[in-house]
């Protein structure tokens, strides 16, 4: 053997010993599922914690786990078992369609079908695949190319390259021969939950609260038989990055802190639990979330909740500098349920964010009230929420007199008219913005500064009467 010939033989056998050799694969379809965690998130996001039973071999194995979501975040992707390393890992997301099916052969030989028009007998024949044409093959017959063939195209097998559904493939390398659970954890877009609380009023202070779930499920696969918890809280993602929050994979080994609050029960025995920052509610049972499905959950029931009711104006009167008149005319206030998440009002439960609906029975015909959304609610907060302007309450206001004190210092004389033509007496809430220096001289309803911008009065409007406010402000722009 000459010199050449022995030396590309040496680097042929150097070649052949350092690539990598993947054993024969190891298909573990969704049936293999021993446990299934999956955890959602608000933001379209989900944490998939998958264990399969697997028999492997010892040395390198090559597992493919069929059914993974088709939105899988691949490169968060983690593999775990006893006695395995993880060698290599693939996502194979090209699936097995028509289109697909089609490109997988341009190039190679297939059967084709066509009828006989007179005795409506199938022909087989044999051609060369061109190109798929978007759909509409072009074949190359020994009689020449067809652009327009109008018969089948028959395929003998389905290409390696593809798969029935999106499949997660490892190389890895075990210890020890036999069975082992594998777990595959990965996070996923196209899960989400959402809150939806029923508020229905009972009588001036007190309500019944209803709450349920909504889970959707885009995300290609079926999760069986799962353990599904919901986390409350925005979790930062980046997007187009390889190290997309991957440190929320360890969500699963967190050890809960915090025992479930007791002063609230939800119907369903569903109980928070803090996890680092969030807020983790496990479902007390199993269930099946399958793709493209929506299911609701009940989440909590909570009777005799307490609650207030305030009618708030915003006045439109612009106190500044140079402003020598203004007036309003027939405002009607915003009308606000305020909750405070405290055990006193049978709450003191940590609330997901969601849309609250009001609704009140009348002579057994439930009227709704209004709705507006009530962000995440720590216990010991309050949730104000605007539902709508109230009909029977309006007001009306004027500036009645500016002087100037100085050239940079005014004084104001503020009056303000509230009407209450209904039968029953309610609490009014008047808010008036102020801007640069400024001291309240005078008022007679015994305001209170809410900010370093901003006065309000809060007082009862007896039903049918009407109540004057007047104040007067001073306002210095030097300083």
């Amino acid at each position: 053997m000459s010199k050449f010939y022995k030396t590309l033989a040496s680097i042929s056998g150097v070649l052949t010993m350092t690539m990598p050799v993947w054993a024969q694969e190891t298909l573990v379809k969704e049936n293999a599922n021993v446990d299934m965690v999956v955890s959602i998130y608000n933001n379209n996001l989900g944490l998939v914690d998958d264990s399969r039973n697997v028999s492997l071999k010892k040395g390198e194995n090559e597992v493919a786990f069929e059914g993974v979501s088709a939105l899988i975040k691949p490169e968060s992707a983690i593999i775990t078992g006893k006695d395995i390393q993880v060698l290599e890992q693939n996502y194979d997301y090209d699936l097995l369609t028509s289109e697909n099916l089609l490109e997988s052969y341009i190039g190679k030989e297939v059967k084709t079908a066509q009828q006989n028009p007179a005795n409506g007998e199938t022909i087989f024949n044999k051609a060369v695949l061109l190109s798929g044409n978007y759909a509409k093959p072009i074949l190359r017959f020994d009689y020449g190319i067809e652009a327009n063939f109008p018969g089948r195209v028959v395929y003998n097998q389905v290409p390696e390259n593809l798969r029935v559904k999106p499949t997660l493939v490892a190389l890895l390398d075990s210890k020890k021969q036999g069975k082992e659970n594998l777990s595959l954890t990965y996070l996923t877009g196209g899960l989400s939950w959402k809150a939806d609380y029923v508020a229905e009023i009972i009588n001036e202070d007190k309500l019944n609260l209803k709450t349920w779930v909504t889970i959707k499920n885009e995300t290609g696969a079926d999760y069986k038989n799962a353990q599904i918890r919901l986390v409350s809280g925005n979790v930062n993602q980046v997007m187009n990055n390889s190290n997309i929050i991957r440190p929320m994979l360890a969500a699963k080994a967190v050890r809960m802190e915090g025992a479930a609050m007791d002063s609230a029960v939800s119907a369903a025995g569903i109980s928070p639990e803090n996890v680092a920052d969030y807020y983790m509610y496990k479902l007390p049972y199993q269930t099946d979330i399958k793709n493209k499905q929506s299911k609701q959950i009940s989440f909590m029931e909570l009777n005799q909740v307490g609650y207030q009711k305030e009618y708030r104006f915003q006045s439109p009167l612009y106190l500044n500098i140079g402003v020598r008149n203004g007036e309003f005319e027939k405002q009607h206030p915003d009308i606000v349920f305020i909750l405070k998440n405290d055990p006193e009002y049978k709450l003191g439960y940590p609330l997901p964010s969601g849309m609250m609906r009001f609704y009140e029975n009348k002579n057994n015909n439930m009227i709704f009230l209004g709705e507006n959304r009530i962000e995440q609610t720590a216990v010991g907060q309050k949730a104000e929420l605007s539902v709508g302007k109230a009909f029977d309450i309006y007001a009306q206001g004027k500036i009645s007199k500016v002087t100037a004190i100085s050239k940079d210092i005014y004084e104001y004389d503020v009056e303000v008219t509230f009407n209450n033509v209904s039968n029953q007496e309610h609490n009014v809430v008047f808010e008036q913005n102020i801007y640069n220096d400024w001291q309240l001289l005078s008022d007679n309803l015994n305001g209170k500064q809410k900010n370093s911008s901003t006065m309000y009065w809060k007082f009862e409007l007896p039903a049918k009467e009407k109540k004057i406010l007047q104040y007067k402000v001073r306002i210095n722009r030097t300083i």
